[in-house]
């Protein structure tokens, strides 16, 4: 970085704020009975630093960096998005499980071959006690595969 990029960034920051002023008293003097104008200055506000931190971004090399940056994580960002994946699956099926008015705590159920009565639902799991008293539980996406419910409680 040298003393000429600094000047521009500088006259550039200046600029920017310079700018944000004018079109703030213009839009107050001109649209003073207008309701909700604040949004529109907002709304100015975010264009104007979008737009400076472009341009910071190109003279200082930032988006270099930041490619590298983000190259480098995107094998860990795959391997975290695959594992949450299966989560949010399990979790979209509990909410769907929860609001499905045709399978209730008492209700008796089938998985693999081992009956049990359902005595809890939650999120991410449903609990099942089989008729010796063992517990059974079983992560809520198996519901619209594996499952097979017997009959009402």
């Amino acid at each position: 970085m040298n003393e000429e990029d600094i000047f521009y960034t500088v006259v550039s920051i200046l600029t920017s704020i310079g700018v944000f002023f004018i079109i703030r008293i213009i839009i107050k003097n001109k649209l003073k009975r207008l309701l909700g104008i604040q949004k529109l200055i907002q709304l100015i506000s975010l264009v104007i630093i979008v737009i400076e931190a472009s341009y910071l971004g190109y003279v200082f090399g930032i988006f270099d960096f930041a490619a590298e940056v983000i190259t480098s994580m995107g094998l860990a960002f795959a391997l975290i998005t695959f594992a949450l994946f299966n989560h949010l699956k399990n979790i979209v099926a509990g909410i769907g499980l929860h609001l499905n008015p045709e399978i209730n705590v008492g209700d008796r159920i089938k998985i693999e071959n081992v009956e049990g009565k359902i005595i809890e639902i939650n999120l991410m799991k449903t609990i099942a006690v089989t008729d010796d008293g063992k517990k059974i539980f079983i992560p809520n996406l198996k519901f619209s595969e594996e499952i097979s419910i017997l009959n009402k409680s």
